[in-house]
């Protein structure tokens, strides 16, 4: 049998132990992301100004890119019923009750902005010609709650599994609330545009359906720093929802009269 000399066996322990030396492991910080914002576009098929304001948005998402996240709720009070040629109606309960909870519209185009009221404005609705100021502003905030968005879509049942993450900076009291819900983007069917019936108009960001309550689930357990809440929904895609162009949409709200603001959101696709 062979013998090793003690300097061999030192070197031995000096490999033995340095392999097992303790090493740090770097954790990585949570973070809450960067700020997004949301805006809710109230239209209708009917409405003859209001492709001038989807053109804007169209504009401002070049502009602004994945930060800005749009819906288009089609609850505009006198403009919202289909044509007899439409092949879809855009118009559902949750979205005008969700729309009278943002607040009451007196012009068109109009949006609300993080659901922000702005003065001299008295609701949320905005004019078109301060959107992308407004916008802005609210981009340049420091985001108080992070949302991570985790899901599995089943194209053989249609079913939607989700769920949303909500992960706060620092402690939040008050009343806040969950929003999630469903757009299609790129559907072709009538609309007004100025004195026109356009029958192969591009409807943009259309919210097809709201998973939660129409005016937000209230998040009944603490918001504490660091700490993380789960929430979890599913829904079955109607057959003539074009998964390829469907959305999710998630985001935090104050949800007590007059502070309705937004203070996240996030989009993800059904379908990558």
């Amino acid at each position: 049998m062979q013998k090793l000399s003690l300097p061999a066996l030192a070197i031995g322990a000096a490999l033995l132990f340095g392999a097992c030396e303790e090493k740090p492991i770097t954790i990585p910080e949570l973070s809450v992301g960067e700020r997004n914002v949301l805006v809710e576009e109230l239209t209708g098929v009917r409405c003859p100004n209001c492709p001038d304001g989807t053109a804007t948005l169209v504009n401002l998402g070049d502009q602004f890119g994945d930060n800005l996240i749009v819906v288009s709720i089609h609850a505009a009070p006198g403009y919202d019923d289909p044509y007899p040629e439409s092949k879809y109606d855009f118009w559902t309960a949750k979205g005008e009750a969700a729309a009278s909870f943002i607040g009451a519209a007196s012009f068109f185009p109009t949006a609300s902005i993080n659901r922000r009221i702005v003065p001299p404005e008295t609701e949320p609705y905005l004019p078109r010609a301060i959107w992308a100021g407004i916008i802005a502003e609210e981009l340049a905030e420091d985001p108080v709650v992070g949302l991570f968005m985790e899901k599995t879509f089943d194209p053989s049942t249609r079913k939607l599994d989700i769920s949303i993450n909500v992960l706060p900076e620092t402690n939040l009291s008050g009343e806040h609330r969950l929003s999630v819900m469903l757009t299609q983007d790129s559907i072709v069917d009538y609309q007004k545009v100025n004195l026109d019936k356009v029958p192969n108009y591009v409807h943009r960001h259309v919210l097809r359906e709201i998973l939660t309550q129409a005016t937000g689930d209230v998040i009944s357990e603490p918001l504490t720093a660091a700490s993380t809440i789960t929430k979890h929904f599913s829904i079955t895609l109607k057959p003539d929802w074009k998964e390829e162009h469907c959305s999710i949409v998630a985001f935090v709200h104050h949800g007590t009269v007059p502070d309705k603001k937004v203070l996240q959101v996030i989009e993800e696709h059904v379908t990558e």
